[in-house]
């Protein structure tokens, strides 16, 4: 059957009228707090069988010197595609429909975009669809764990949380907003990074998103102070990403981060089956998240 691909404004009331079964990237929500941040424009690729909306892309639109291109926000870690099969659906049927759809996406956006850039999520691992349309795909890697099964910590980060513990560290939950700003800025001057936006408009971004209950944030305190604190993004479903963890140095040194990537999942919703720890790719921050025992999972960024 021939798929109906259409773009439809993330704030259109056509937008909101999706199912739960899909993913949190598409949530109109969250997709219009990062255009908010970023100066871009928010839209969902959907897709119809028939009558019927089968699959959503989220994507983000930037407009200079007249032309436009889909952009990858840094706030948006996923721009993924989230498809509503059937239950009862043919393994071998799913996978020829998945590469279809993907393809009359890929053939839908290049008529309209002139560069095209999409972070698609690890459940996305079939890309097929958009390499035969001509667009190149880098692996790239994250980590996952499954909430319910134990950790299998390499033992330099077994001693690290048990000096956290010695040291009488602990993990709650409370969103201060200042005082996760003010460790990211501490982190990302360390690691010479920038995401582009101010921090104030950050503050601001996660101030809003708490407030929709899209995003919690855990603390380690240490000597009544927040040494280390995270940014949970979730809408109470079977995924959840941590998008960020800020530690400070010399807490790091005492446990405080193997503590805290330790204990989150213990905080989590019970129908929360998976933690994404976002991201994998850079040399220390991969080494770590190994060390704790976490899955290893490929995820493409696509592009044209």
């Amino acid at each position: 059957m021939k798929y109906r691909v259409q773009l439809v404004d993330a704030q259109s009331p056509l937008a909101a009228k999706i199912a739960d079964s899909y993913g949190f990237w598409h949530n109109p929500l969250f997709m219009s707090s990062v255009a908010k941040l970023h100066k871009v424009d928010a839209y969902q690729v959907q897709v119809y069988k028939g009558e019927e909306l089968i699959a959503i892309l989220p994507v983000y639109e930037r407009r200079k010197f007249g032309l436009k291109a889909l952009i990858t926000p840094t706030a948006s870690y996923y721009q993924g595609i989230s498809f509503d099969f059937e239950d009862n659906i043919n393994p071998a049927r799913k996978v020829l429909d998945t590469v279809a759809v993907t393809s009359d996406i890929a053939k839908f956006l290049s008529t309209r975009y002139r560069r095209i850039n999409l972070k698609l999520s690890p459940e996305n691992y079939d890309v097929r669809g958009f390499s035969w349309r001509g667009y190149s795909a880098k692996p790239l890697y994250t980590f996952w764990q499954y909430l319910g099964k134990d950790l299998c910590l390499m033992a330099d980060e077994r001693k690290k949380l048990r000096m956290a513990r010695n040291e009488g560290m602990y993990l709650e939950e409370k969103f201060d907003v200042e005082s996760f700003i003010r460790l990211e800025r501490d982190l990302e001057t360390r690691k010479s990074f920038n995401k582009g936006v101010s921090y104030p408009a950050l503050a601001d971004f996660y101030v809003e998103l708490h407030k929709q209950g899209l995003l919690r944030q855990f603390n380690v305190y240490y000597k009544n102070e927040i040494v280390s604190a995270n940014i949970i993004l979730s809408d109470g479903g079977k995924l959840a990403y941590t998008i960020i963890l800020a530690t400070q140095k010399d807490a790091m040194k005492k446990g405080a981060a193997t503590l805290h990537s330790v204990e989150i999942s213990q905080h989590l919703p019970l129908k929360t089956k998976i933690l994404d720890f976002c991201g994998a790719n850079i040399r220390e921050v991969a080494r770590f998240k190994a060390a704790l025992g976490l899955e290893l999972r490929v995820y493409y960024h696509i592009k044209l």
